[in-house]
């Protein structure tokens, strides 16, 4: 059997590092791409959601409490599905970061209908 040189096994060893650093930089690109337009899509129809029921709230309309934890929640998994579908993938961080967003939607809503309101406010 033939050693191969320190020399060499220290060359071998740089060169599958640098395979391995090449992969795992193609992965995270990979990664990276899908992550953008997944989170792009939760923030747009979170924003939407919001905007839907600021808006029963500014109006006072009865569908306005509609809504509650459970609803919030099955609405936050349907979307982060859709957004998977469309994105072609998800992304943890994203979804993580989605989530607990989400989780305090009652202060979304009461933020933006205030906004809307001091928007319809005459001077």
């Amino acid at each position: 059997m033939k050693r191969m040189s320190a020399g060499r096994l220290s060359g071998a060893m740089l060169g599958w590092a640098a395979v391995l650093a090449v992969m795992a930089s193609a992965n995270a690109s990979s990664i990276a791409e899908r992550a953008v337009p997944f989170q792009a899509c939760l923030e747009g129809r979170f924003e939407t959601w919001v905007n839907g029921r600021a808006e029963l709230v500014v109006n006072e309309d009865p569908k306005a409490g509609d809504v509650d934890d459970a609803a919030v929640a099955a609405w936050t998994l349907e979307t982060m599905g859709a957004c998977r579908a469309q994105a072609g993938g998800g992304d943890k961080d994203a979804e993580a970061r989605f989530t607990k967003r989400v989780a305090q939607w009652r202060q979304h809503i009461y933020d933006r209908a205030q906004s809307i309101r001091e928007l319809a406010r005459p001077d």
